[in-house]
Protein backbone atom coordinates (compact mmCIF):
# COMPACT_ATOMS: atom_id res chain seq x y z
CA UNK A 1 0.00 0.00 0.00
CA UNK A 2 1.43 3.09 -1.32
CA UNK A 3 1.76 5.73 1.96
CA UNK A 4 1.45 9.46 1.54
CA UNK A 5 3.87 12.31 2.66
CA UNK A 6 1.24 13.70 5.13
CA UNK A 7 0.87 9.74 6.58
CA UNK A 8 4.51 9.43 6.93
CA UNK A 9 4.39 12.95 8.80
CA UNK A 10 1.18 10.72 11.05
CA UNK A 11 3.23 7.69 11.80
CA UNK A 12 6.60 9.33 12.72
CA UNK A 13 4.29 11.16 14.98
CA UNK A 14 2.54 7.81 16.27
CA UNK A 15 6.10 6.70 16.85
CA UNK A 16 7.23 9.46 18.79
CA UNK A 17 4.80 7.81 21.42
CA UNK A 18 6.92 5.57 22.22
CA UNK A 19 10.01 7.52 22.98
CA UNK A 20 9.59 8.22 26.90
CA UNK A 21 9.17 4.19 27.09
CA UNK A 22 12.27 3.18 24.62
CA UNK A 23 13.33 0.98 27.83
CA UNK A 24 10.75 -1.34 27.53
CA UNK A 25 10.78 -1.20 23.92
CA UNK A 26 14.04 -2.42 23.65
CA UNK A 27 13.33 -5.45 26.27
CA UNK A 28 10.39 -6.05 24.36
CA UNK A 29 12.22 -6.26 20.94
CA UNK A 30 14.80 -8.14 22.57
CA UNK A 31 12.17 -10.66 23.61
CA UNK A 32 11.27 -11.00 20.50
CA UNK A 33 14.81 -11.24 18.57
CA UNK A 34 15.63 -14.33 21.48
CA UNK A 35 11.87 -15.89 20.59
CA UNK A 36 12.55 -15.34 16.83
CA UNK A 37 16.21 -17.40 17.23
CA UNK A 38 14.75 -20.36 19.41
CA UNK A 39 11.50 -20.56 16.18
CA UNK A 40 14.80 -21.12 13.78
CA UNK A 41 15.74 -24.04 15.94
CA UNK A 42 12.81 -25.73 16.64
CA UNK A 43 11.96 -27.09 13.15
CA UNK A 44 15.38 -27.93 13.00
CA UNK A 45 15.26 -29.79 16.16
CA UNK A 46 11.81 -31.49 15.02
CA UNK A 47 14.10 -32.52 11.60
CA UNK A 48 16.21 -34.23 13.75
CA UNK A 49 13.90 -35.82 16.03
CA UNK A 50 12.04 -37.25 12.96
CA UNK A 51 15.38 -38.27 10.21
CA UNK A 52 17.96 -39.92 13.48
CA UNK A 53 15.07 -40.76 16.10
CA UNK A 54 11.96 -41.73 14.95
CA UNK A 55 12.52 -42.63 11.13
CA UNK A 56 16.06 -44.49 12.62
CA UNK A 57 14.53 -45.89 15.29
CA UNK A 58 16.77 -44.45 17.59
CA UNK A 59 14.50 -44.34 21.24
CA UNK A 60 17.99 -42.29 22.67
CA UNK A 61 17.86 -39.27 19.81
CA UNK A 62 14.60 -39.33 19.69
CA UNK A 63 13.64 -39.05 23.56
CA UNK A 64 16.49 -36.56 23.47
CA UNK A 65 15.79 -34.26 20.31
CA UNK A 66 11.98 -34.25 21.89
CA UNK A 67 13.26 -32.65 25.70
CA UNK A 68 15.58 -30.15 24.06
CA UNK A 69 11.90 -29.37 21.64
CA UNK A 70 10.30 -29.26 25.21
CA UNK A 71 13.29 -27.17 26.35
CA UNK A 72 13.20 -24.25 23.59
CA UNK A 73 9.42 -24.19 24.05
CA UNK A 74 9.76 -23.29 27.97
CA UNK A 75 12.50 -20.62 27.14
CA UNK A 76 10.33 -19.04 24.45
CA UNK A 77 7.07 -19.10 26.62
CA UNK A 78 8.85 -17.43 29.26
CA UNK A 79 10.41 -14.68 27.17
CA UNK A 80 6.45 -14.47 25.60
CA UNK A 81 5.54 -13.68 28.96
CA UNK A 82 7.79 -11.11 29.85
CA UNK A 83 7.11 -9.17 26.21
CA UNK A 84 3.47 -9.58 26.90
CA UNK A 85 4.22 -7.73 30.33
CA UNK A 86 5.84 -5.20 28.97
CA UNK A 87 3.46 -4.33 26.23
CA UNK A 88 0.24 -4.47 28.59
CA UNK A 89 2.03 -1.78 30.52
CA UNK A 90 2.33 -0.12 26.62
CA UNK A 91 -1.04 -0.85 25.91
CA UNK A 92 -2.27 0.89 28.46
CA UNK A 93 -0.02 3.31 29.15
CA UNK A 94 0.12 5.42 25.31
CA UNK A 95 -3.85 5.58 25.24
CA UNK A 96 -4.13 6.83 28.54
CA UNK A 97 -1.26 9.07 28.01
CA UNK A 98 -3.14 10.31 24.83
CA UNK A 99 -6.65 10.89 26.75
CA UNK A 100 -4.54 12.82 29.21
CA UNK A 101 -3.19 15.13 26.39
CA UNK A 102 -6.41 15.28 24.81
CA UNK A 103 -8.23 16.55 27.79
CA UNK A 104 -5.92 18.81 28.69
CA UNK A 105 -5.88 20.54 25.83
CA UNK A 106 -9.66 20.46 25.76
CA UNK A 107 -9.00 22.65 29.01
CA UNK A 108 -7.02 25.37 26.92
CA UNK A 109 -9.24 25.45 23.70
CA UNK A 110 -10.58 29.13 23.30
CA UNK A 111 -13.73 29.88 24.45
CA UNK A 112 -15.41 30.08 20.74
CA UNK A 113 -14.17 26.89 19.52
CA UNK A 114 -17.05 25.23 22.27
CA UNK A 115 -19.27 27.67 20.67
CA UNK A 116 -18.95 26.59 17.05
CA UNK A 117 -18.30 22.56 18.23
CA UNK A 118 -20.68 20.54 20.17
CA UNK A 119 -19.42 18.78 23.12
CA UNK A 120 -20.22 15.88 23.08
CA UNK A 121 -19.08 15.38 19.44
CA UNK A 122 -15.67 16.43 20.50
CA UNK A 123 -15.59 13.91 23.59
CA UNK A 124 -17.00 11.48 21.03
CA UNK A 125 -14.75 11.71 18.38
CA UNK A 126 -11.46 12.26 21.25
CA UNK A 127 -12.47 8.86 23.02
CA UNK A 128 -12.84 6.96 19.87
CA UNK A 129 -9.68 8.50 18.01
CA UNK A 130 -7.71 7.54 21.24
CA UNK A 131 -9.08 4.29 20.94
CA UNK A 132 -7.94 3.27 17.58
CA UNK A 133 -4.43 5.42 17.64
CA UNK A 134 -3.71 2.81 21.20
CA UNK A 135 -4.35 -0.23 18.76
CA UNK A 136 -0.43 0.30 17.70
CA UNK A 137 0.56 -1.12 21.05
CA UNK A 138 -1.81 -4.38 20.71
CA UNK A 139 -0.84 -7.45 20.10
CA UNK A 140 -1.27 -7.60 16.00
CA UNK A 141 1.47 -4.73 15.95
CA UNK A 142 4.14 -6.21 18.04
CA UNK A 143 3.03 -9.52 16.07
CA UNK A 144 3.85 -7.91 13.27
CA UNK A 145 7.36 -7.11 14.42
CA UNK A 146 8.35 -10.50 15.74
CA UNK A 147 6.89 -11.86 12.32
CA UNK A 148 9.55 -10.31 10.78
CA UNK A 149 12.45 -11.60 13.11
CA UNK A 150 10.72 -14.66 12.28
CA UNK A 151 10.57 -14.30 8.49
CA UNK A 152 14.00 -13.34 7.78
CA UNK A 153 14.92 -16.64 10.04
CA UNK A 154 12.17 -18.51 8.51
CA UNK A 155 13.78 -17.74 4.69
CA UNK A 156 17.15 -18.42 5.93
CA UNK A 157 15.99 -21.97 7.00
CA UNK A 158 14.29 -22.36 3.54
CA UNK A 159 17.63 -21.76 1.63
CA UNK A 160 19.53 -24.07 4.27
CA UNK A 161 17.05 -26.92 3.09
CA UNK A 162 16.31 -26.32 -0.76
CA UNK A 163 16.80 -23.14 -2.16
CA UNK A 164 14.29 -24.37 -4.83
CA UNK A 165 11.51 -24.76 -3.27
CA UNK A 166 12.08 -21.53 -1.96
CA UNK A 167 12.14 -19.95 -4.87
CA UNK A 168 8.46 -21.44 -5.07
CA UNK A 169 7.17 -20.19 -1.92
CA UNK A 170 8.97 -16.55 -2.89
CA UNK A 171 6.75 -16.16 -6.17
CA UNK A 172 3.71 -16.18 -4.27
CA UNK A 173 4.35 -13.21 -2.43
CA UNK A 174 3.72 -10.54 -5.58
CA UNK A 175 -0.14 -12.08 -5.58
CA UNK A 176 -0.17 -11.56 -2.24
CA UNK A 177 1.30 -7.86 -2.20
CA UNK A 178 -1.62 -7.10 -5.01
CA UNK A 179 -5.18 -8.07 -2.93
CA UNK A 180 -4.04 -6.47 0.37
CA UNK A 181 -3.15 -3.38 -1.62
CA UNK A 182 -6.57 -3.59 -3.14
CA UNK A 183 -8.22 -4.54 -0.24
CA UNK A 184 -6.66 -1.98 2.05
CA UNK A 185 -7.24 0.92 0.14
CA UNK A 186 -11.34 -0.36 -0.06
CA UNK A 187 -11.17 -0.92 3.78
CA UNK A 188 -9.87 3.15 4.46
CA UNK A 189 -12.65 4.04 2.30
CA UNK A 190 -15.50 2.11 4.52
CA UNK A 191 -13.67 3.21 7.73
CA UNK A 192 -13.27 6.38 7.15
CA UNK A 193 -16.88 6.36 6.20
CA UNK A 194 -17.72 4.45 9.55
CA UNK A 195 -16.18 7.57 11.50
CA UNK A 196 -18.39 9.80 9.68
CA UNK A 197 -21.47 7.75 10.58
CA UNK A 198 -20.78 7.97 14.33
CA UNK A 199 -19.64 11.59 14.47
CA UNK A 200 -22.72 12.72 13.16
CA UNK A 201 -24.63 10.03 15.64
CA UNK A 202 -22.89 11.87 18.16
CA UNK A 203 -23.40 15.16 17.00
CA UNK A 204 -27.02 14.48 16.43
CA UNK A 205 -27.32 12.52 20.11
CA UNK A 206 -26.00 15.43 22.26
CA UNK A 207 -27.78 17.69 20.05
CA UNK A 208 -31.09 16.01 21.04
CA UNK A 209 -30.22 15.74 24.70
CA UNK A 210 -29.59 19.01 24.33
CA UNK A 211 -32.70 19.87 23.37
CA UNK A 212 -34.77 17.22 25.73
CA UNK A 213 -37.56 19.84 26.88
CA UNK A 214 -38.20 21.19 23.07
CA UNK A 215 -38.70 17.65 22.05
CA UNK A 216 -40.78 17.06 25.14
CA UNK A 217 -42.84 20.16 24.48
CA UNK A 218 -43.01 19.79 20.73
CA UNK A 219 -44.17 16.25 20.81
CA UNK A 220 -40.65 15.18 19.38
CA UNK A 221 -40.35 11.81 20.09
CA UNK A 222 -41.41 9.79 17.43
CA UNK A 223 -39.63 12.01 15.03
CA UNK A 224 -36.09 11.51 17.20
CA UNK A 225 -36.66 7.85 16.82
CA UNK A 226 -37.03 8.02 13.40
CA UNK A 227 -33.56 9.97 12.90
CA UNK A 228 -32.15 8.25 15.41
CA UNK A 229 -32.96 4.83 13.80
CA UNK A 230 -31.59 6.86 10.00
CA UNK A 231 -28.34 7.59 11.77
CA UNK A 232 -27.88 3.96 13.48
CA UNK A 233 -28.82 2.44 10.07
CA UNK A 234 -25.33 4.26 8.21
CA UNK A 235 -23.07 2.94 11.46
CA UNK A 236 -24.38 -0.69 10.71
CA UNK A 237 -24.22 -0.64 6.84
CA UNK A 238 -20.68 0.66 7.62
CA UNK A 239 -19.88 -1.90 9.90
CA UNK A 240 -21.10 -4.72 7.67
CA UNK A 241 -19.12 -3.74 4.83
CA UNK A 242 -16.37 -3.69 7.28
CA UNK A 243 -16.78 -7.03 8.43
CA UNK A 244 -16.99 -8.08 4.63
CA UNK A 245 -13.88 -6.54 3.79
CA UNK A 246 -12.17 -7.92 6.26
CA UNK A 247 -13.39 -11.72 5.69
CA UNK A 248 -12.46 -11.12 2.28
CA UNK A 249 -8.79 -10.39 3.64
CA UNK A 250 -8.69 -13.13 5.90
CA UNK A 251 -10.03 -15.59 2.81
CA UNK A 252 -7.58 -14.66 0.35
CA UNK A 253 -4.53 -14.95 3.31
CA UNK A 254 -5.57 -18.28 4.02
CA UNK A 255 -6.67 -19.69 0.46
CA UNK A 256 -2.68 -18.26 -0.57
CA UNK A 257 -1.39 -20.39 2.67
CA UNK A 258 -3.04 -23.48 1.53
CA UNK A 259 -2.26 -22.99 -1.62
CA UNK A 260 1.55 -23.26 -0.69
CA UNK A 261 1.32 -25.86 1.77
CA UNK A 262 -0.16 -27.76 -0.83
CA UNK A 263 2.39 -27.04 -3.75
CA UNK A 264 5.21 -28.04 -1.21
CA UNK A 265 3.85 -31.26 -0.23
CA UNK A 266 3.49 -31.99 -4.14
CA UNK A 267 6.81 -31.18 -4.85
CA UNK A 268 8.23 -32.31 -1.46
CA UNK A 269 6.93 -35.27 -1.71
CA UNK A 270 8.40 -36.22 -5.20
CA UNK A 271 11.59 -34.74 -4.17
CA UNK A 272 11.55 -37.01 -0.87
CA UNK A 273 10.31 -40.15 -3.72
CA UNK A 274 13.84 -39.21 -5.60
CA UNK A 275 15.76 -39.12 -2.30
CA UNK A 276 16.64 -35.31 -2.80
CA UNK A 277 14.98 -34.55 0.37
CA UNK A 278 14.47 -36.16 3.64
CA UNK A 279 10.87 -36.37 5.49
CA UNK A 280 12.02 -34.17 8.19
CA UNK A 281 13.43 -32.02 5.73
CA UNK A 282 10.41 -31.37 4.13
CA UNK A 283 8.16 -31.01 7.50
CA UNK A 284 10.86 -28.57 8.67
CA UNK A 285 10.66 -27.01 5.35
CA UNK A 286 7.10 -27.03 5.99
CA UNK A 287 6.92 -25.15 9.17
CA UNK A 288 10.34 -22.78 7.98
CA UNK A 289 7.40 -21.76 5.33
CA UNK A 290 4.66 -21.15 7.32
CA UNK A 291 7.31 -18.64 8.99
CA UNK A 292 7.84 -16.65 5.71
CA UNK A 293 4.46 -16.65 4.43
CA UNK A 294 2.73 -15.84 7.75
CA UNK A 295 4.82 -12.94 7.97
CA UNK A 296 4.52 -11.74 4.71
CA UNK A 297 0.64 -11.05 4.84
CA UNK A 298 1.31 -9.57 8.66
CA UNK A 299 4.01 -7.36 7.33
CA UNK A 300 2.09 -6.51 3.72
CA UNK A 301 -1.25 -6.14 5.78
CA UNK A 302 0.67 -3.22 7.99
CA UNK A 303 -0.99 -0.52 5.49
CA UNK A 304 -3.88 -2.47 5.76
CA UNK A 305 -3.92 -2.04 9.60
CA UNK A 306 -3.17 1.67 9.91
CA UNK A 307 -5.51 2.05 7.33
CA UNK A 308 -7.55 2.02 10.50
CA UNK A 309 -5.23 4.02 12.54
CA UNK A 310 -3.73 6.95 10.26
CA UNK A 311 -7.85 8.93 9.93
CA UNK A 312 -8.17 8.75 13.80
CA UNK A 313 -4.38 9.92 14.20
CA UNK A 314 -4.54 12.33 11.89
CA UNK A 315 -8.03 13.80 13.12
CA UNK A 316 -6.66 13.69 17.07
CA UNK A 317 -3.14 15.67 15.94
CA UNK A 318 -5.49 18.01 14.37
CA UNK A 319 -6.88 18.53 17.32
CA UNK A 320 -3.94 18.93 18.93
CA UNK A 321 -2.64 21.47 16.84
CA UNK A 322 -5.09 23.56 17.28
CA UNK A 323 -4.08 26.73 18.84
CA UNK A 324 -5.02 27.08 22.45
CA UNK A 325 -5.16 29.42 25.15
CA UNK A 326 -1.51 31.37 25.52
CA UNK A 327 -1.11 30.58 29.27
CA UNK A 328 2.08 31.74 29.22
CA UNK A 329 1.42 34.95 27.43
CA UNK A 330 0.82 35.35 24.00
CA UNK A 331 2.63 34.17 21.05
CA UNK A 332 4.74 37.45 20.90
CA UNK A 333 6.01 37.80 24.16
CA UNK A 334 7.06 36.17 26.82
CA UNK A 335 4.64 36.27 30.43
CA UNK A 336 4.81 38.84 32.43
CA UNK A 337 3.74 38.43 36.46
CA UNK A 338 0.59 40.46 37.69
CA UNK A 339 1.84 42.94 40.16
CA UNK A 340 0.88 43.53 43.45
CA UNK A 341 -0.80 46.59 43.09
CA UNK A 342 -3.50 46.53 40.78
CA UNK A 343 -4.68 49.84 40.38
CA UNK A 344 -6.04 50.82 37.09
CA UNK A 345 -7.92 48.50 34.50
CA UNK A 346 -8.15 50.74 30.96
CA UNK A 347 -10.21 50.19 27.55
CA UNK A 348 -7.91 52.22 25.03
CA UNK A 349 -10.36 52.29 21.52
CA UNK A 350 -11.38 48.59 21.97
CA UNK A 351 -12.93 47.19 18.97
CA UNK A 352 -14.48 43.67 18.69
CA UNK A 353 -16.63 41.46 16.44
CA UNK A 354 -17.39 37.72 16.51
CA UNK A 355 -16.49 35.66 13.61
CA UNK A 356 -18.97 36.55 10.61
CA UNK A 357 -20.95 38.93 12.47
CA UNK A 358 -21.26 42.41 12.74
CA UNK A 359 -19.22 45.10 15.24
CA UNK A 360 -20.47 44.59 18.81
CA UNK A 361 -18.13 47.29 20.22
CA UNK A 362 -16.73 50.31 18.37
CA UNK A 363 -14.27 51.77 19.66
CA UNK A 364 -15.00 51.92 23.35
CA UNK A 365 -12.61 53.53 26.45
CA UNK A 366 -12.83 53.80 29.82
CA UNK A 367 -11.01 53.28 32.87
CA UNK A 368 -11.74 51.73 36.67
CA UNK A 369 -9.68 52.74 39.45
CA UNK A 370 -8.42 50.17 42.10
CA UNK A 371 -11.72 49.90 44.26
CA UNK A 372 -14.17 51.34 41.89
CA UNK A 373 -17.78 49.75 42.01
CA UNK A 374 -18.58 50.02 38.32
CA UNK A 375 -22.21 49.09 36.60
CA UNK A 376 -22.20 48.80 32.70
CA UNK A 377 -25.61 48.97 31.17
CA UNK A 378 -27.63 49.10 28.34
CA UNK A 379 -29.86 46.56 26.18
CA UNK A 380 -29.61 43.17 24.89
CA UNK A 381 -26.88 43.05 22.08
CA UNK A 382 -25.52 46.43 23.49
CA UNK A 383 -21.84 44.71 24.31
CA UNK A 384 -22.05 44.48 28.01
CA UNK A 385 -21.43 40.70 27.87
CA UNK A 386 -18.69 41.13 25.36
CA UNK A 387 -16.90 43.47 27.51
CA UNK A 388 -16.55 41.13 30.70
CA UNK A 389 -15.31 38.00 28.04
CA UNK A 390 -12.52 40.44 26.83
CA UNK A 391 -11.57 41.26 30.42
CA UNK A 392 -11.45 37.64 30.84
CA UNK A 393 -9.61 37.27 27.82
CA UNK A 394 -11.89 34.41 26.45
CA UNK A 395 -11.36 36.76 23.14
CA UNK A 396 -8.92 39.16 21.51
CA UNK A 397 -9.97 42.60 20.58
CA UNK A 398 -10.13 43.17 17.01
CA UNK A 399 -8.49 46.64 17.65
CA UNK A 400 -7.41 48.42 20.48
CA UNK A 401 -5.78 47.68 23.59
CA UNK A 402 -6.81 46.31 27.80
CA UNK A 403 -4.15 47.61 30.02
CA UNK A 404 -3.69 46.68 33.51
CA UNK A 405 -1.78 49.88 35.19
CA UNK A 406 -0.62 50.31 31.58
CA UNK A 407 0.65 46.93 30.86
CA UNK A 408 -1.42 45.10 27.64
CA UNK A 409 -3.59 42.29 29.73
CA UNK A 410 -2.65 39.73 26.69
CA UNK A 411 1.43 39.73 27.87
CA UNK A 412 0.16 38.74 31.26
CA UNK A 413 0.14 35.15 32.47
CA UNK A 414 -3.06 33.97 32.04
CA UNK A 415 -3.37 31.38 35.09
CA UNK A 416 -2.24 34.71 37.36
CA UNK A 417 -4.25 36.80 35.57
CA UNK A 418 -7.54 34.98 35.70
CA UNK A 419 -6.27 34.27 39.80
CA UNK A 420 -7.19 37.87 40.39
CA UNK A 421 -10.78 37.77 38.70
CA UNK A 422 -14.07 36.63 40.16
CA UNK A 423 -17.11 36.15 38.35
CA UNK A 424 -20.60 35.84 39.06
CA UNK A 425 -23.11 35.05 36.21
CA UNK A 426 -26.91 34.22 35.27
CA UNK A 427 -25.61 31.30 34.09
CA UNK A 428 -22.64 30.14 35.82
CA UNK A 429 -22.28 26.15 35.95
CA UNK A 430 -22.23 24.36 39.25
CA UNK A 431 -20.16 20.52 39.14
CA UNK A 432 -22.54 17.40 39.74
CA UNK A 433 -20.36 17.54 43.31
CA UNK A 434 -21.63 18.75 46.93
CA UNK A 435 -21.76 22.55 47.65
CA UNK A 436 -19.19 22.62 49.08
CA UNK A 437 -17.02 21.71 46.12
CA UNK A 438 -18.82 24.16 44.11
CA UNK A 439 -17.67 26.74 46.42
CA UNK A 440 -14.58 26.07 47.02
CA UNK A 441 -13.21 24.00 44.06
CA UNK A 442 -11.53 21.85 45.01
CA UNK A 443 -9.00 23.59 47.07
CA UNK A 444 -8.06 23.22 50.66
CA UNK A 445 -10.08 25.59 52.21
CA UNK A 446 -11.53 26.23 55.95
CA UNK A 447 -15.31 25.68 56.00
CA UNK A 448 -15.26 28.58 58.62
CA UNK A 449 -14.46 30.86 55.73
CA UNK A 450 -17.06 29.02 52.98
CA UNK A 451 -19.66 29.77 55.96
CA UNK A 452 -18.57 32.85 56.38
CA UNK A 453 -19.16 33.43 52.39
CA UNK A 454 -22.92 31.74 52.35
CA UNK A 455 -24.12 34.01 55.13
CA UNK A 456 -22.52 37.18 52.85
CA UNK A 457 -24.37 36.11 49.78
CA UNK A 458 -27.78 35.03 51.64
CA UNK A 459 -27.42 31.32 50.92
CA UNK A 460 -27.79 29.88 54.50
CA UNK A 461 -31.24 30.27 55.21
CA UNK A 462 -31.78 27.36 51.97
CA UNK A 463 -28.70 24.97 53.03
CA UNK A 464 -29.04 25.22 56.81
CA UNK A 465 -32.14 23.56 55.97
CA UNK A 466 -31.07 20.58 53.23
CA UNK A 467 -29.99 17.45 55.42
CA UNK A 468 -26.56 17.31 54.41
CA UNK A 469 -26.24 21.24 54.71
CA UNK A 470 -22.88 21.73 52.71
CA UNK A 471 -21.78 18.32 51.79
CA UNK A 472 -25.19 17.92 49.58
CA UNK A 473 -24.95 17.32 45.73
CA UNK A 474 -26.32 19.87 43.50
CA UNK A 475 -26.96 17.13 40.42
CA UNK A 476 -25.85 17.88 36.78
CA UNK A 477 -25.34 21.96 36.65
CA UNK A 478 -27.44 22.36 39.53
CA UNK A 479 -30.09 20.43 38.66
CA UNK A 480 -31.74 19.68 42.46
CA UNK A 481 -31.87 23.37 43.45
CA UNK A 482 -33.30 26.54 42.32
CA UNK A 483 -32.34 29.16 39.34
CA UNK A 484 -31.44 31.48 42.89
CA UNK A 485 -29.95 28.96 44.89
CA UNK A 486 -27.57 28.25 42.24
CA UNK A 487 -26.66 32.09 41.45
CA UNK A 488 -26.28 32.18 45.83
CA UNK A 489 -23.83 29.45 45.11
CA UNK A 490 -22.08 30.58 42.50
CA UNK A 491 -21.50 34.42 44.46
CA UNK A 492 -20.31 32.48 47.31
CA UNK A 493 -17.50 30.70 45.04
CA UNK A 494 -16.82 34.30 43.84
CA UNK A 495 -17.06 36.03 47.52
CA UNK A 496 -14.90 33.16 49.26
CA UNK A 497 -11.80 33.63 46.85
CA UNK A 498 -11.23 36.99 47.91
CA UNK A 499 -10.00 38.20 44.36
CA UNK A 500 -9.22 41.67 43.60
CA UNK A 501 -11.85 41.79 41.13
CA UNK A 502 -15.28 41.02 41.19
CA UNK A 503 -17.14 40.39 38.09
CA UNK A 504 -21.53 40.43 38.83
CA UNK A 505 -22.96 39.72 35.36
CA UNK A 506 -26.76 39.40 36.25
CA UNK A 507 -25.95 37.74 39.59
CA UNK A 508 -29.11 38.38 41.60
CA UNK A 509 -31.35 37.97 38.38
CA UNK A 510 -33.18 35.08 40.02
CA UNK A 511 -32.66 36.57 43.57
CA UNK A 512 -35.73 37.42 46.09
CA UNK A 513 -36.36 40.25 47.29
CA UNK A 514 -34.53 39.95 51.03
CA UNK A 515 -31.77 37.76 49.63
CA UNK A 516 -31.19 40.33 46.79
CA UNK A 517 -30.94 43.71 49.32
CA UNK A 518 -28.40 41.73 51.68
CA UNK A 519 -26.10 41.36 48.28
CA UNK A 520 -26.88 44.53 47.56
CA UNK A 521 -25.44 45.67 51.07
CA UNK A 522 -22.83 43.39 50.85
CA UNK A 523 -21.12 44.83 47.35
CA UNK A 524 -21.91 48.93 49.01
CA UNK A 525 -20.03 47.86 52.37
CA UNK A 526 -18.00 45.41 52.63
CA UNK A 527 -15.83 45.20 49.30
CA UNK A 528 -13.02 45.99 51.32
CA UNK A 529 -11.16 47.97 48.29
CA UNK A 530 -11.90 45.35 46.01
CA UNK A 531 -12.64 46.35 42.35
CA UNK A 532 -16.18 45.52 41.42
CA UNK A 533 -17.57 45.17 37.91
CA UNK A 534 -21.63 45.19 37.82
CA UNK A 535 -23.86 44.06 34.66
CA UNK A 536 -27.33 44.64 35.98
CA UNK A 537 -30.56 46.76 35.12
CA UNK A 538 -32.06 46.53 38.71
CA UNK A 539 -31.75 49.89 40.07
CA UNK A 540 -31.21 49.09 44.13
CA UNK A 541 -27.84 47.47 43.08
CA UNK A 542 -27.28 50.72 40.64
CA UNK A 543 -27.09 52.62 43.52
CA UNK A 544 -24.16 51.67 45.22
CA UNK A 545 -21.92 51.57 42.28
CA UNK A 546 -19.65 54.83 41.78
CA UNK A 547 -20.22 54.66 38.47
CA UNK A 548 -22.80 53.61 35.83
CA UNK A 549 -21.44 53.04 32.07
CA UNK A 550 -24.56 53.22 29.44
CA UNK A 551 -24.02 51.25 26.17
CA UNK A 552 -25.87 51.68 23.17
CA UNK A 553 -25.02 49.56 19.76
CA UNK A 554 -21.34 48.87 21.31
CA UNK A 555 -20.58 52.65 22.06
CA UNK A 556 -20.51 54.09 25.54
CA UNK A 557 -23.65 56.98 25.18
CA UNK A 558 -23.16 58.42 28.82
CA UNK A 559 -21.50 57.84 32.18
CA UNK A 560 -22.04 59.25 35.87
CA UNK A 561 -23.30 58.14 39.20
CA UNK A 562 -26.71 56.58 39.06
CA UNK A 563 -28.17 59.66 40.48
CA UNK A 564 -26.76 62.07 37.96
CA UNK A 565 -27.91 60.04 34.84
CA UNK A 566 -31.48 59.36 36.21
CA UNK A 567 -31.75 63.39 35.98
CA UNK A 568 -29.86 64.18 32.77
CA UNK A 569 -30.38 61.24 30.76
CA UNK A 570 -33.45 60.02 28.91
CA UNK A 571 -31.95 56.78 27.82
CA UNK A 572 -31.13 55.78 31.12
CA UNK A 573 -34.80 56.87 32.77
CA UNK A 574 -36.13 55.20 30.23
CA UNK A 575 -34.19 51.56 31.31
CA UNK A 576 -35.21 52.41 35.28
CA UNK A 577 -38.65 53.61 33.84
CA UNK A 578 -38.96 49.76 31.94
CA UNK A 579 -37.57 47.92 35.15
CA UNK A 580 -39.88 49.74 37.35
CA UNK A 581 -43.47 48.81 35.10
CA UNK A 582 -41.85 45.58 34.96
CA UNK A 583 -41.41 44.86 38.63
CA UNK A 584 -44.88 46.71 39.88
CA UNK A 585 -46.48 44.04 36.97
CA UNK A 586 -44.79 40.72 38.61
CA UNK A 587 -45.75 42.32 42.02
CA UNK A 588 -49.23 42.18 41.18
Amino acid sequence: MQISSEDKKIIKRILYLFRPHIKKVVVILACMLLSAGISMMIPRMSQQLMDKGLLARNYKLLVFFTLATLALLLIDQGLGFLETKKRIYLNSIIPFTLSKNAFKHTLRMKVHFFNSSNASEIMSTIGMDVSNIGRICDSSTFYILSSIFKMVGGFVGLLLIDWKLTIMVVVIVPFRYILVKYIAKKRKQIFEESMEANKHFATFYGDTIAGIKEVKLWGMDRIKIGEYIKEQRKIINANIKMGLIDKLNEFSESLLFQLIIDLIYIVGAYMVFQNSLTVGELFAFITYSSYVTGPISAILNIGYNFVNIIPSAKRYFDFMDREGEPYGGNRNNSAVGVKDSKEVIAFKDVSFSYTGGKQVLDKISFEINKGDKIAIVGANGSGKSTIINLLLRFYQPDSGKILLDGIDITTINLREYRKMISVVSQDMHLFNASIKYNIALNTKMKELYILKAVKECGASKFIDKLPDKLDTVVGRNGAMVSGGERQKIALARAVVRESEILILDEATANYDIESEAAVNKFIGEQLNGRTAIIISHKPDILKYVDKVIILEDGRIVDAGRHEELCRRSNIYKKMMETHDAFKDKHAI
